[in-house]
């Protein structure tokens, strides 16, 4: 079966998964070491190859180092991969791929995307894909060659390297950022609590995986908390000052009882504006409850003045909270288990007082089954804090480019 492979730049977005019905079942492969059908792993929902498998034919091997990321070399050449996320590192520039390298079963997979269609353009004339028999060769069947053809052009593969930190720099960013990362309720604030879940504990365990995977990423992390402890509303926003780019809120949603309510799960991420609300009033009643724990000199107050400064800088920001909203939505409801709900605004206190673009992300339903398994997991809460990560590094991607396009 044929399909097409693109290259996409590391701002541009990227295809969907392959079904298992588009991809091959197996590979040849085909070396002066001798020929090998290996098998065509879907696990992830992209095809994808057991490295250790290619290494007896191919000149191939890898490490993994301790920050998540997997060194390929292949004839050679080193090929970074994020595990788990779409995009390899090559020459200073992202590749953003389908999907990405991974490990199952304490073995390492590689994309067939990677080697069926970047490896041929790196070593032409050593190596070529056939799609339609699903066939690696190397040509002629003679050595490997040393001497590589020139890359496909930096305008279409990626950023060029920067003075950012080498993590960062492998996904295109060019600045260093920081991020504050709030855990949702804490203390004496318990949040909701449905299907088993205690909203205050799932919302630490996200937002500390999120910080680890923003880290690996090469970008700083502030939190709001570390441990079960109440933060007041109003010092967790403003912990985004001026050398902090982005304010990000972990919650865990829930519904009263009434009949179907159970059935309803999914991802959701709000921005505040108060003066147009299209996201249903429980939300920011339910998430403004947690005023009644906050002591009174912490509650700052609503007067003309502070209404119009904070008019003047919703306006500044709200439309980047909302482009950020969006690419964290996106990213997110790709791994989550009830996919995409919505991204809407509401009047949220959590919010109110950030000064830089700031969202707050409903990870999922207490009261639905399959999401409170999910957010309950340490492999969904990896999962699903990666594709935030990778939402919030788009988003960073996109702001670097309107800032010094």
């Amino acid at each position: 079966m044929m399909w097409t492979w693109v290259l996409l730049g590391a701002a541009a977005a990227v295809g969907g998964p392959v079904s298992p019905e588009a991809a091959p079942a197996t590979v040849i492969v085909v070396t002066s070491r001798g020929e090998r059908a290996i098998p065509v792993s879907m696990a992830r929902g992209h095809p994808a190859l057991p490295l250790d498998e290619l290494s007896a034919l191919l000149p191939i091997s890898a490490r993994i180092a301790a920050d998540d990321w997997a060194m390929v070399e292949f004839g050679g050449l080193m090929f970074s991969f994020l595990l788990d996320a779409p995009l390899f590192e090559f020459r200073n520039r992202i590749i953003h791929l389908v999907g990405g390298a991974y490990v199952q079963h304490d073995s390492l997979y590689v994309p067939l995307q990677w080697l069926a269609d970047y490896v041929p353009r790196s070593f032409s004339e050593a190596y070529r894909y056939d799609p339609v028999a699903a066939r690696f060769e190397q040509i002629g069947i003679t050595p490997v060659a040393t001497r590589l053809s020139q890359p496909p052009s930096a305008g279409s593969l990626g950023v060029a390297l920067s003075d950012a930190p080498t993590a960062a720099r492998r996904l295109g960013l060019k600045w260093k950022h920081k991020v504050v990362i709030d855990a949702g309720h804490g203390g004496v604030d318990g949040g909701t609590s449905a299907g088993g879940l205690v909203e205050k504990n799932i919302t630490l365990a996200l937002a500390l995986a999120l910080g680890s995977e923003l880290e690996k990423r090469g970008i700083e992390v502030v939190m709001t908390r570390t441990t079960d402890v109440l933060v007041p509303w109003s010092r967790r926003a403003p912990l985004c000052k001026a050398d902090c780019d982005l304010f990000v809120s972990v919650h865990v949603n829930a519904l009263d009882p009434r009949p179907g309510y159970r059935s309803i799960g999914g991802l959701e991420t709000y921005f505040f504006d108060h003066r147009k609300q299209n996201a249903p009033d429980r939300i920011a009643q339910r998430e403004n409850a947690s005023l009644r724990y906050q002591p009174e000199s912490d509650r700052i107050p609503d007067d003309a003045l502070t209404a119009i400064l904070r008019d003047l800088e919703e306006n500044e920001y709200l439309r980047e909270s909302a482009r950020l909203a969006a690419d964290v939505q996106e990213s997110g409801a790709r791994v989550h288990p009830n996919g995409s709900r919505h991204v809407a605004q509401a009047n949220l206190l959590v919010l109110r007082w950030a000064t830089r673009p700031a969202i707050l992300i409903e990870t999922g339903y207490g009261t639905n089954r399959r999401d409170a398994r999910f957010l309950s997991s340490r492999d969904g809460q990896r999962s699903l804090t990666r594709g935030i990560a990778d939402g919030i590094v788009q988003y960073l991607l996109h702001y670097e480019s309107m800032i010094n396009p």
